[in-house]
């Protein structure tokens, strides 16, 4: 039976890809594929995480079984899913992702599929979002491909940009796609312009075409009209100050005091961005129950910090948990009172749900690869290759960026392992274990 629309595409695409490399590659049975300590972490977390889950079951069917609160095997089933999954995407990305020149073809077809991206998606929904004379096409496309929450009004008059006149990329809502814009496509972006280096080759007076994708970018952000579009605006500012040289950030404070400016007056005298300002920065009706649901998180953590209560087992703790005070809001009385108390902190989800065994490994491991990172940006300066420098210096950069991003964002919601996220942040390690020994690191 074939989906209702093709949201979910990239993944069997994914699944796809690997059978077909597992099956074709003549050199498959020679190869040293999976790290033997890796698949041993793998099989172990999972391992923790099914008891665990076994052991707060008894709690959990005090509860009615809902989407946040699924029961023991679908529990288990999804995190099994998601490990998979993340392993293919690795295997995938390490047997593409083997030379320079293939990471120079990633990049160029990640850039190509942002423009078009933009172009196709992105910008028509922004016209949406001013006018209603494309409504009719944003409801066929959204329809096809928009990914949608079940008992949601996102959608009621055909589409989430129709409805709500919001930029969201076919996203659930409009702040996943901001944070997948400031997640995947911003730091690249950003490290372009930081060394000056163009992935096709070409100076085009000095990378131009990355400061225009930086400013649609942060356009798309505004007319999403959510806070963590404004939150990615703000990093974004920040960062561009490290990426440009001391003499041209008179510029970046310009273009900040202008758009300020604009703001402020606009808050003044122009009642539709008074409006859009006071809805989505200023008087957000969930940041009650983001609060609250951040601290029920934090205490379920202190309550359980070695192996927390398991993969999407958190609504019983939740509902324990989160003060009383902050349910008073009609988002909880309309939907968490009635289907479950969701995560909305991925920072705290994180530890909530697989405690310090699972999480503290990730940590020393993510930190060892910044760490390496940082050494290959020290040794690349020996490299007398200007081009290739600039390279290693931009993919660096923009793994620092990519870490900086998706840790400022993750106290927010996301979909923390959409494919997107794995890809990008496995092509980094990959290219880093690449480079180390390319470079004679240890």
């Amino acid at each position: 039976m074939l989906p209702g629309n093709f949201s979910e595409i990239s993944t069997w695409l994914i699944f796809a890809f690997g059978l077909y490399y597992f099956f074709k590659n003549k050199n498959f049975k020679d190869e040293n594929i999976i790290n033997f300590k890796a698949l041993i972490f793998a099989l172990s977390i999972n391992v923790i995480q099914l008891i665990t889950m076994v052991y707060f079951q008894p709690r959990i069917a005090t509860l009615p079984a809902s989407a946040a609160n699924p029961g023991v095997f679908h529990a288990w089933l999804d995190f099994t899913v998601v490990e998979l999954i993340i392993v293919m995407i690795f295997l995938i990305v390490r047997q593409n992702i083997y030379s320079d020149k293939a990471l120079i073809k990633f990049f160029k077809v990640f850039i190509m599929t942002f423009i078009i991206y933009m172009v196709a998606v992105l910008l028509p929904q922004l016209i949406g979002t001013l006018t209603k004379v494309i409504d009719p096409l944003l409801n066929v496309i959204g329809k096809l491909f928009e990914q949608r929450w079940q008992g949601r009004n996102f959608y009621v008059h055909g589409s989430y940009v129709t409805s709500l006149r919001r930029i969201n990329g076919f996203a659930p809502e409009a702040g996943y796609l901001a944070s997948q814009i400031g997640i995947v496509f911003i730091p690249v972006i950003l490290a372009c312009i930081k060394n000056e280096y163009d992935f096709f080759g070409k100076y085009w007076h000095k990378v131009r075409m990355y400061w225009i994708l930086l400013i649609l970018s942060i356009i798309v952000l505004f007319f999403a009209k959510t806070s963590t579009g404004f939150y990615i605006i703000g990093i974004t500012a920040l960062m561009l100050l490290f990426c440009i040289s001391k003499k041209d950030r008179h510029i970046v404070y310009i273009f900040a005091g202008v758009a300020v400016g604009i703001l402020l007056v606009g808050y003044i005298f122009v009642s539709p961005i008074r409006d859009l300002i006071d809805q989505y920065l200023f008087h957000k009706t969930g940041t009650s129950n983001r609060i609250g649901g951040t601290k029920g998180l934090l205490y379920t953590f202190l309550h359980y910090p070695i192996t927390g209560v398991g993969n999407s087992m958190t609504n019983y703790f939740l509902l324990k948990y989160v003060p009383w005070s902050t349910r008073f809001n009609s988002e909880y009385f309309a939907v968490y009172s009635a289907s479950g108390y969701p995560i909305l902190s991925n920072f705290m989800g994180w530890f909530a749900q697989f405690g310090l065994i699972i999480m503290a490994p990730i940590t020393v491991y993510i930190v060892k690869k910044v760490k390496d990172a940082r050494l290959i940006l020290s040794k690349s300066n020996d490299i007398l290759d200007d081009s290739t420098q600039k390279l290693y210096r931009t993919v660096m950069n923009s793994f620092v960026f990519f870490l900086i991003m998706y840790l400022c964002l993750s106290p927010l919601i996301f979909t923390w392992n959409e494919n997107y996220y794995v890809i990008m942040f496995f092509v980094y390690v990959v290219t880093i274990s690449r480079l180390k020994s390319k470079l004679g690191l240890k």
